[in-house]
């Protein structure tokens, strides 16, 4: 019998377009087409005023190029992108990102095609240095519906502009994508060009508490910490109820602390604060359990990490604060395997440290702890 060749229409009832807002990036985008073709149906492109051969790379794999000049606003490029989009799904990535595993995409956005949008895991790298940075999860993939649009002229974030909720699923293990923007000779240039396109936007638009945690972002980055103090405490005195971000503004504020030496005993101050604020986030109870590691209160960190790592199993897709407890999970079961073994509990210290190198498989400090494990009888 002769095999009937497989079309995209059987293959997915899917159709999926990968969108991109982009400007000289012929070094990047190469790589992170290549890594999207084999998912999607569509390639829209917004070029910002490229001078070199962005376009001519974007146009060789097949993409739409729509072409606007750079007005200092990262939103409205990304929406241009969506409204020329006309798959049922958008992929959007920015160029110096690539999947991991580009041939599995489409079934992975397939499994979870009931849903509206899809967080996905990101891993920032170094390139310069051959170094993973930061794990995390970031809102990439979504439903092309009308009310799912990006605001903000800098940080700009998905949002839905009928309602205002950001309901999400989790993207398996086949949908992270790697992030190479962050070396240590491009993050500083960013940073200051952050800096100036916020007090454009104050201009603009007067101030907001959200321009105090985007400066805080970026002084924490210029490892400016006295103002990374300054502008969380700023925008957590604000009036604004609907302040959003307030997790990442506890952890800037915790890390500026721990950088200038401040006591445990007042960082332990501002986790209570932000525990109270925030219950319903797993990753202040594994920084109190940090903490209290510090102070030697093993006992009360042990149950910490514990009571993380089950909020964390247990949390809700509709939660809409975004967790950064993905990037300091890998620290938990390290720190949970070592408590284990001061316990004499070797089998749950390995088993803990396995999963620590589950999710940084590259840390040799994880490696070196197995081996030790694996020495005791």
């Amino acid at each position: 019998m002769r095999k009937l060749k497989l079309t995209k229409k059987t293959k997915s009832k899917l159709k999926i377009t990968a969108c991109y807002m982009v400007k000289n990036e012929e070094n990047n985008l190469p790589r992170s087409l290549e890594s999207v073709k084999p998912a999607v149906d569509e390639i829209i492109v917004v070029d910002t005023g490229s001078t070199d051969r962005t376009i001519e790379i974007a146009e060789s794999h097949g993409a739409k190029i729509i072409q606007t000049p750079w007005k200092d606003d990262f939103s409205t490029p990304r929406n241009m992108a969506i409204d020329a989009a006309t798959g049922d799904w958008i992929i959007f990535l920015d160029a110096d990102e690539y999947f991991a595993t580009p041939n599995k995409v489409r079934s992975a956005v397939t499994k979870l095609a009931d849903s509206t949008t899809i967080i996905i895991p990101r891993i920032d790298i170094d390139e310069e240095q051959s170094r993973e940075l930061n794990h995390d999860w970031s809102m990439r993939i979504f439903r092309n519906v009308d009310y799912l649009r990006y605001r903000g002229l800098i940080h700009e974030h998905l949002t839905n502009i009928k309602d205002g909720k950001m309901p999400y699923v989790f993207g398996s293990g086949d949908l992270t994508i790697y992030h190479t923007g962050y070396a240590a000779s491009k993050i500083k240039q960013k940073l200051q060009r952050n800096l100036e396109l916020i007090e454009q936007e104050e201009k603009t638009l007067g101030h907001r508490p959200q321009h105090d945690i985007t400066l805080a972002d970026c002084y924490m980055g210029l490892g400016d910490y006295e103002k990374v103090i300054h502008y969380v405490k700023k925008a957590l005195n604000s009036s604004t109820k609907e302040l959003t971000g307030r997790g990442r503004l506890y952890r800037n504020l915790m890390n500026a602390m721990r950088n200038l030496n401040q006591p445990d005993e007042e960082v332990l101050k501002v986790i209570e604060e932000a525990i109270k604020t925030l219950p319903q986030l797993p990753e202040f109870y594994a920084e109190r359990a940090i903490t209290l590691c510090d102070l030697n209160r093993l006992n009360e960190a042990y149950d910490n990490f514990k009571k993380s790592l089950d909020i964390w199993e247990n949390m809700s897709s509709d939660t809409y604060e975004n967790s950064y407890y993905p990037r300091i999970r890998d620290v938990v079961y390290a720190q949970l395997a070592e408590l284990e073994r001061l316990k004499g509990n070797i089998k749950e210290a390995k088993r803990n440290i396995a999963e620590a190198i589950k999710i940084a498989p590259h840390n040799q400090m994880y490696q070196n702890l197995a081996a030790q494990y694996q020495k005791v009888k």
